[in-house]
């Protein structure tokens, strides 16, 4: 269908302004029952709206806290990252392919918003000091052996001892480790050698395997390869 200015074109159910495709989604807004994930997330992107928003809002907030405290340690400076995480998943959320299986798409979103949350976190910690602080690295740190966690280890026990990491090194084990970033990644967003960034990866596996010995008094579940 063509509209007479020719900025207008239905397709598919795809709208086309100004040469722009933008999805549409039919009948979203004659819907009053409860909502889902993805029509959550449809609204948002057609109609945005209080009761939209503040349904993701809920859902996700517990988990963008988490995720944001493995970093940012004060508790309301971990809100601020949370909120402005937000403001960007919402700026951003056309950029976000919407799957339509419900339980695929949350553990897509939650993947695409983890990552907003993490780098959030980072700007906020740059932004309250000109650099991380660094370990100093000499050039025999950089011959260590491989550290392993191996998946024995229970999770909620590791997350409960990197509080006692040195920060560069917590925040790279988290990085690496929980977030699945790269090396090359990691080293781009902190702005160290990816050399570097081994050999902290290294010494916070390290000292998470004291910890846990001391801890746990069970020193398999991380090892040195």
């Amino acid at each position: 269908m063509f509209i007479d200015n020719n900025s207008l074109i239905l397709e598919s159910g795809n709208t086309y302004i100004s040469g722009k495709r933008v999805r549409i989604f039919p009948k979203i807004f004659k819907r009053s029952g409860p909502l889902t994930l993805k029509l959550a997330l449809e609204e948002c992107l057609v109609h945005p709206s209080e009761r939209s928003h503040s349904y993701i809002y809920k859902k996700f907030y517990g988990y963008m806290m988490a995720i944001s405290l493995r970093y940012v340690k004060n508790e309301m400076e971990a809100e601020d990252v949370v909120n402005e995480s937000f403001v960007k998943i919402f700026q951003k959320l056309d950029n976000f392919q919407i799957l339509d299986e419900e339980k695929a798409l949350e553990k897509s979103f939650k993947g695409w918003i983890a990552r907003i949350t993490v780098n959030t976190s980072i700007d906020k910690l740059r932004a309250q000091k000109t650099a991380l602080d660094l370990d100093e690295v000499n050039e025999s740190d950089l011959l260590y052996d491989s550290v392993t966690v191996t998946s024995k280890l229970d999770v909620s026990d590791i997350l409960k001892l990197l509080d006692k990491l040195p920060e560069i090194q917590r925040i790279i084990f988290n990085l690496y480790e929980i977030e699945g970033y790269s090396h090359e990644e990691i080293s781009k967003q902190i702005n160290i050698p990816e050399s570097t960034c081994r050999t902290y990866l290294t010494r916070a596996k390290a000292k998470l395997r004291m910890l846990y010995q001391q801890q746990f008094g069970n020193m398999e579940n991380i090892k040195v390869s």
